[in-house]
């Protein structure tokens, strides 16, 4: 397989700006309401994808489109406000690693979504990403299933962020699906537009909107936000159309848990274990055995 020196490129620019929003994001949460921050993060967004639209002249969707991009909205949706509340309820370094499981997830569920049956190397990434998971929880307590289980049930945003890492494998082919039908301007303003609208019925229906006035306790992080967002996302789109999926995740997510141990390290002054070390690294070689 030929990977595109651009596509490469792309996904690491996109990974920095979701590192950097992951680390605002833990903060932010500590301070707004979850659905009225990712609001926020997602109406930021429009006004740069409105003007790439409006610079493409006159852009077409195919009635293709709006499945998959609808499923991927729902999904989108279900994925931040677990990962925020993740972030929330546990250290960053636990969590945001467990994000190295979305390439897995991609593997299996390629086979009847993509058409592709992961060979023996890949089987063998998706087995040592799952020892790497397994480690960076359990550290010195062992590897057995029964151990697994009772860290996972320890950690509570491990739980969280494995759902997370499900919601977005599937969110992700499902982008690439829907950007054969329409504009990479498109889909980011129609994925933001989605999520925006989805977090003001949630708040409705809550008798929440006035959490949206809290917005101003917080602006500059929030606009600094909503920036790295933008250039997170539109670099991940562009980059679906030189590389596959799975090899953009993997990039990302080996990028992004080495990203996370250092970011808790510093600012959050979380520990970094051996067994942190260990896990990460062992998640890291194991997506990139997974498609490399």
């Amino acid at each position: 397989m030929t990977v595109s020196a651009l596509g490469v490129l792309l996904i690491l620019g996109s990974s920095l700006a979701y590192s950097t929003l992951d680390l605002l994001r833990k903060v932010l949460v500590a301070r707004l309401d979850a659905a009225s921050l990712l609001f926020y993060l997602s109406v930021g967004q429009l006004p740069f994808f409105a003007a790439w639209m409006l610079a493409e002249g006159s852009p077409s969707i195919e009635p293709a489109y709006y499945l998959p991009a609808g499923i991927s909205v729902a999904l989108n949706i279900a994925a931040n406000l677990l990962f925020m509340e993740a972030v929330r309820v546990s250290p960053l370094s636990l969590t945001v690693p467990f994000l190295s499981l979305t390439p897995v997830f991609t593997a299996i569920l390629g086979i009847p979504i993509l058409g592709e049956m992961p060979g023996l190397m890949r089987w063998a990434g998706v087995l040592i990403v799952v020892l790497g998971a397994s480690q960076l929880n359990l550290g010195a307590a062992g590897l057995a299933p029964r151990d697994v289980m009772k860290a996972l049930g320890r950690e509570r945003g491990s739980l969280l962020m494995v759902t997370v890492a499900l919601c977005w494998s599937i969110a992700m082919p499902l982008d690439k699906v829907a950007l054969t039908h329409a504009s990479v301007a498109i889909h980011g303003f129609v994925l933001n537009a989605g999520v925006a609208a989805g977090m003001v019925v949630m708040l409705a229906a809550r008798g929440r909107l006035s959490r949206l006035g809290e917005a101003a306790r917080a602006w500059r992080l929030l606009s600094i936000g909503v920036l790295v967002s933008v250039v997170g996302l539109a670099f991940l789109l562009l980059a679906l159309g030189y590389v596959w999926v799975a090899v953009a995740e993997t990039l990302r997510r080996a990028l992004g848990s080495v990203a996370a141990l250092g970011i808790g390290r510093v600012v959050f002054e979380e520990p970094v274990t051996a067994a942190k070390a260990l896990g990460v690294a062992l998640m890291s070689a194991g997506v990139a055995l997974i498609l490399l």
